[in-house]
């Protein structure tokens, strides 16, 4: 688990890099949205005469208070966005762990698990790392069907049928992911 960690950390800073661009990119948008919009509000208020100035005050506010609601959900998309990318990084970065690193990972799964014996099923790409998996674990485990899964594995045992996929396993823990992604990336809020 510590290589994972490792793994995320160099993914979180290369995302942080990243993150501080468009956020560099997205501030000079806005500062410029801000200076188009007080140019439009100047205009506007020079055509006009004191009998409509605080409907004018009025719009004013309404068009500030829209630009800057428009300009929030632009970043909080990019920002989403973002880290969904991370959480991908993260999943590419996975794949390409040694087979050594992968085997550990599985048998670490199945030990927390507390799985005695089963069928391993591994998708198409990973079926090189079943036969030293299957000798690390021991006799009551063999070779399963393969799975259509992008990582990770499913073992049946006992009647029931373990989904360790990586597939499940990131979607069952995204929001935390995410808020932890989010937190590494934009730790001023």
């Amino acid at each position: 688990m510590d290589k994972i960690n490792k793994i995320i950390e160099v993914i979180l800073s290369e995302a942080q890099d990243q993150a501080n661009q468009i956020l560099q990119k997205t501030d000079k948008d806005i500062a410029q949205k801000r200076s188009e919009t007080e140019a439009e509000i100047k205009k506007i208020n020079l055509l006009t005469d004191q009998e409509i100035a605080s409907e004018q005050k009025i719009i004013q506010i309404r068009t500030e208070s829209l630009i800057e609601t428009r300009l929030r959900q632009e970043k909080l998309e990019q920002r989403q966005s973002l880290i969904a990318e991370v959480i991908d990084l993260a999943l590419n970065k996975f794949n390409s762990q040694s087979e050594q690193e992968k085997i550990k990972l599985y048998s670490d799964l199945i030990q927390a698990k507390d799985i005695k014996s089963g069928e391993i099923s591994l998708n198409r790409d990973e079926q090189r790392l079943l036969d030293s998996l299957l000798s690390q674990l021991g006799p009551g485990f063999s070779a399963g069907e393969i799975a259509d899964i992008s990582g990770g594995m499913i073992i049946k045992h006992d009647r029931i049928e373990e989904n360790l996929s990586l597939d499940l396993i990131i979607r069952d823990h995204r929001a935390k992911l995410s808020v932890i992604v989010a937190n590494q990336l934009f730790p001023d809020g």
